[in-house]
């Protein structure tokens, strides 16, 4: 097998993003620095293209800058075959953080006589996370200086050999390893879902009479000791993500604060699992009577019965529209990204306006408490909030969701009896059943509409 160098294309300000990728952190380490650890060990050559010279001290590492003017990846790619000291080098942008060594390898051992070698995903020619020839540097000064810079297109003129979907498949179904961060909404979902929301375990599979060993990925079930004013306050069971929004919206659901601004410092450290939470009044602790480690089934809820004359009330009139939701239903049965891989968590989607936000954990309640905790760190206020889950609609989320002023909660799945009793004295409208076309409005229909 030939030694091949690895290529980075870093750099450059994100016109969705509105920072460099290059600053992207995960764990509160820079995902492109994560790449290049993690990449030393398989190539004897690193190069980044970037003009950041000291992000990448001591790091043992060639950065270079382009070469050509423009501000393309085809150009930061001339730049990287330019400088690589190898005949063949491997090519992934500073913004996929899921890289796949199996993956790498089958690469690898197909380097022969082609210029490239490019995976296709339903036809489109994923240019990234792919191997390229050094042979190629005058072809594509070439092809710019005819003012082209298609990555695709120039891909399509090289000797190209393509590796085809079923292939790649069998090294991953949902294709993670072509996947990168463009917007706000993939930097909370993906880019933070890094910390290790699965594990690999080996297992017996069984169909009929045949059993074969397969690898499955299992949802991992993470403990966090949450301390308030350093005082044991719970153990909750979580899924690894978006833990400062998860902790935030069950410190607000369990009403010990009420606003953000109540936050003096918040800290998290994920290898002794506590977080520590100071705030600006003093907790009777004695007033919340819940158990002191919540599995991940249970969530957060240390109410053990309601009491109807402090119920927060919903103040809000806005009116949804019926296609809309179904719509909005419809994209969301496809996007619970980690359900596909693992089959174990549930998802919870925030909508307001054009943006929508997914937030899976093994505990329905978790995964409700990471929206409260998302909308009351951006201090959103907003009437057209709304959001859908995929299990169902207990009395437990509709507390959670009256206390942010939240006025639907729409679930594929079915209501309890008290939770449909009590969105009503909430003020809450509550959809079941979202499935296709058909729906149930259990309460309050008139913030529903047609038109």
């Amino acid at each position: 097998m030939k030694n091949t160098s690895a290529i980075i294309l870093a750099g450059g300000k994100s016109s969705r993003m509105k920072f460099n990728k290059e600053y992207i952190k995960i764990k509160e380490k820079f995902l492109v620095h994560k790449q290049i650890n993690e990449l030393k060990n398989f190539f004897d050559e690193i190069i980044v293209v970037s003009d950041n010279l000291n992000h990448y001290k001591g790091l043992d590492v060639h950065v270079v800058p382009d070469i050509l003017n423009g501000n393309t990846p085809l150009i930061g790619l001339h730049a990287g075959l330019t400088h690589s000291t190898n005949e063949y080098s491997y090519v992934i942008a500073c913004d996929m953080p899921f890289i796949n060594f199996e993956f790498i390898k089958y690469l690898k051992s197909l380097i022969g006589e082609h210029d490239a070698y490019v995976s296709k995903y339903h036809n489109y020619i994923e240019p990234f996370n792919a191997i390229y020839s050094s042979n190629i540097v005058n072809t594509i000064e070439e092809f710019i200086n005819t003012g082209n810079y298609g990555f695709q297109k120039m891909v399509r003129l090289l000797n190209t050999k393509y590796i085809p979907e079923k292939t790649v498949s069998f090294y991953q179904q949902e294709f993670d390893m072509f996947k990168n961060i463009n917007n706000e909404s993939e930097l909370y979902n993906d880019y933070n879902s890094v910390t290790s929301n699965y594990q690999n375990f080996d297992v017996t599979k069984v169909i009929g009479d045949e059993s074969f060993h397969v690898t499955d990925k299992v949802i991992t079930e993470y403990p966090v000791n949450i301390y308030v004013n350093n005082h044991h306050y719970s153990t909750m069971m979580i899924t690894p993500e978006n833990i400062e929004f998860l902790v935030i919206g069950a410190l607000h659901s369990e009403m010990i604060i009420k606003d953000i601004n109540e936050i003096i410092e918040f800290s998290l450290d994920l290898e002794t699992h506590r977080c520590d939470v100071l705030i600006n009044h003093e907790v009777n602790f004695k007033n919340f009577e819940r158990l002191n480690i919540l599995s991940s089934a249970c969530g957060s809820s240390s109410k053990p019965q309601i009491d109807e004359s402090k119920l927060p009330i919903v103040n809000n009139n806005y009116q949804f529209n019926l296609k809309t939701i179904f719509e909005q239903v419809s994209v969301f049965n496809k996007e619970s990204v980690l359900f596909k891989e693992t089959g174990g968590v549930h998802s919870v989607e925030l909508v307001y306006s054009d943006k929508k936000l997914l937030f899976e954990d093994i505990g329905r309640h978790n995964a409700v408490d990471k929206i409260v905790g998302y909308l009351l760190k951006n201090q959103i206020k907003r009437d057209d909030v709304y959001i859908i889950t995929s299990g169902r609609i207990s009395s437990d989320i509709l507390l959670k969701s009256a206390l942010i002023n939240i006025g639907l909660v729409v679930s594929r799945s079915a209501p309890t009896s008290l939770a449909v009793k009590l969105a009503d004295k909430l003020g809450i409208t509550i959809i079941g059943f979202a499935r296709g076309n058909k729906l149930n409005i259990y309460t309050h229909s008139k913030r529903v509409i047609k038109d």
